[in-house]
């Protein structure tokens, strides 16, 4: 599985979001408490990883195990390259999870889900922050891999503005906009100018947009760790039978879409 294709996952996430909001059963605990664990062993991964980086004396990141958490790959790139990426392009998913159970409980006039979701998103945006300050202290600024990291770290944010902008409106929810008067804007052009309809050439258009945007992490590529395969079919889990292609992800199909 390619890390490009970890967007492409997002936005069927928002594409199918209001059946995930709109079902009869809410996500049970015992897959809250799941999504919590998996999150926390990825969240722990990184931080050992982000340690020795800092410990290594090899700051471009040569000389610490392999990001994805499997022995014997090889990928020919630095590890701290590999650290951004992964970091910054799991971000959207768990942007787009994360909001789509605060609709839920929002749908339903409670707060089962909330806590434990913006949870989790604190605990990614913590790694983010430390992620971004090891390269702001590497001082390479203007590098091949700088530019790299800023070009994710800002259409992460913009995509997850585009994609959840309808949730944003419907449930009161520009609190997790990355901007929210951009995300307002999004909205409002997408009112304008594209159906909201995921069945619509306006969204497929969007989607070819998306993929663009995320192309480069796959040159050369890396791979996917099996927390965050694990953490997908998760979500795919929850959704309801007439969402076809999630169905397809839940049921141990290749993730690609």
């Amino acid at each position: 599985m390619k890390l490009s294709t970890l967007p492409e996952i997002a936005a069927l996430l928002a594409a199918y979001g209001q059946n995930f909001v709109d079902q009869a059963s809410s996500v049970s605990v015992q897959v809250i408490g799941d999504y919590y664990v998996h999150s926390r062993n990825r969240f722990n991964r990184w931080m050992r990883i982000l340690d020795r980086l800092e410990a290594s004396g090899d700051p471009m990141g040569t000389v610490v195990d392999d990001v994805t958490g499997q022995s014997g790959i090889d990928s020919g790139i630095s590890v701290l390259r590999e650290l951004a990426e992964q970091i910054l392009v799991n971000e959207l998913p768990v942007r787009v999870w994360t909001l789509l159970l605060v609709a839920q409980d929002r749908q339903r006039g409670s707060s089962e889900s909330e806590a434990l979701a913006t949870n989790v998103l604190r605990g990614h945006l913590t790694v983010r922050r430390r992620l971004l300050q090891l390269c702001r202290n590497l001082e390479f600024s203007g590098s091949e891999l700088a530019l790299r990291v800023e070009h994710l770290r800002r259409e992460t944010e913009v995509w997850f503005d585009i994609l959840c902008c309808p949730f944003m409106k419907r449930y009161d929810l520009w609190s997790l906009a990355c901007d929210e008067e951009d995300a307002r804007d999004y909205f409002r052009q997408r009112q304008e100018r594209c159906a909201l309809d995921h069945c619509s050439a306006a969204w497929v258009a969007m989607l070819s947009g998306l993929r663009d945007s995320f192309i480069d992490v796959d040159s050369p590529p890396v791979l996917v760790a099996e927390d965050d395969i694990r953490l997908v079919r998760l979500m795919a889990s929850c959704f309801p039978e007439n969402c076809t292609e999630i169905n397809w992800l839940s049921a141990g199909y290749p993730l690609g879409v």
